[in-house]
């Protein structure tokens, strides 16, 4: 388990998905998400077989009294090049804008830089999504490019920002 100062990160568990399902056909919820496809209790347990035990690794992402708030996560770890892509979903509404997310993207970074001794972790974030990039760049993200018309959703072209931070900036 992953302690921060408001959040506590642990290994999603199968029990977990039923809420992930209800966040992922919530359209406020996926409103910024790069991929937010409608999805299905069974559809989430096959994307769960195929993902845990592997280098993706997904987290439960749980608030001060242990209640199941979003789920976090890893992808795209590259020991060779001490690297990884980074993401992030607050599910629970009511759990919007009380520093959740800021404290578990810190959380996230201390135990990739320092537990895995990660170089450089990216993401990519909707450009309309001001308050994930707030948060990231409090955070030392750094933003590197636009990836323009990058994807289409909700009915039109949307521009993705890459951002990163490398561990000596986040050690700053």
């Amino acid at each position: 388990m992953l302690e921060g100062d408001l959040v506590r990160l642990r290994a999603l568990e199968r029990s977990d998905l039923p809420a992930v399902v209800r966040w992922m056909n919530d359209p406020e919820v996926t409103r910024y998400l790069l991929s937010a496809p409608l999805c299905g209790l069974d559809e989430m347990e096959r994307w769960y077989d195929q993902h845990v035990g592997t280098d993706d690794r997904a987290l439960a992402l749980m608030d001060e009294s242990g209640d199941l708030i979003g789920y976090c996560g890893i992808t795209r770890l590259d020991w060779g090049e001490r690297r990884c892509n980074l993401w992030l979903i607050i599910g629970e509404r009511r759990a919007w804008n009380k520093g959740y997310g800021k404290d578990a993207v810190r959380t996230m970074l201390r135990y990739l830089f320092d537990e895995l001794n990660l170089n450089r972790v990216y993401l990519t974030v909707d450009e309309e999504n001001h308050r994930a990039m707030r948060i990231y760049e409090a955070c030392g993200f750094k933003r590197e490019g636009i990836g323009r018309n990058a994807r289409f959703k909700n009915g039109r072209y949307r521009n993705d920002v890459t951002m990163a931070v490398l561990k000596r900036e986040w050690k700053r």
